[in-house]
């Protein structure tokens, strides 16, 4: 009975919406345009430059791997800049020393640079808090801070490939 009325009500409703979203202009964003071209292709004319940290190189290679996929690149038209700075901070400290909580933290700033005019298109700042513990294991302390690196260049590395791909599809 109540599946019923939620779908007499909630069908028109959905149909109303996509009409509405039709008639704004709103598009997928890696859809393909009207002119067969699309933000796959156009991410894959970015090239990342090359870092120097650790951590810089765990972001570069995230978003080399999703927006240059193998056999996928184009010709460069951009550059894509980075500057990736991590540190560790601590949430919660036991008097008795056994077990801390900390959290690691990535900024990255970026700049998207068009090759041809060598001049800055986009730019812009990506963060990820990462939490993890540290025990009295030294082993198991280096393996926390490392996995807590690894997946806070991961989510820096989505964030900005998704915010340079929201920034080609409108220009």
């Amino acid at each position: 009975m109540m599946m019923t009325r939620l779908s007499r009500i909630g069908l028109p409703v959905l149909f109303i919406g996509a009409i509405l979203l039709q008639g704004c202009g709103y598009q997928p964003l890696y859809a393909t345009r009207s002119d067969g071209s699309s933000v796959t292709q156009d991410l894959a004319s970015v090239s990342v430059e090359a870092q120097s940290t650790r951590v810089g190189q765990l972001v570069r290679n995230e978003i080399v791997r999703s927006i240059r996929p193998a056999g996928g690149a184009a010709p460069d038209r951009y550059v894509l800049k980075l500057a990736a700075k991590g540190d560790s901070q601590t949430l919660v400290d036991t008097s008795d020393t056994v077990h801390r909580r900390l959290a690691y933290n990535l900024t990255t700033d970026f700049q998207l640079i068009d090759i041809s005019s060598r001049q800055p298109v986009f730019s812009g700042r990506a963060f990820s808090r990462v939490p993890y513990d540290r025990l009295n294991a030294s082993f198991t302390n280096v393996q926390a801070r490392v996995s807590a690196e690894e997946q806070a260049a991961q989510q820096v590395g989505q964030e900005v490939r998704l915010r340079v791909a929201a920034f080609l599809a409108g220009s």
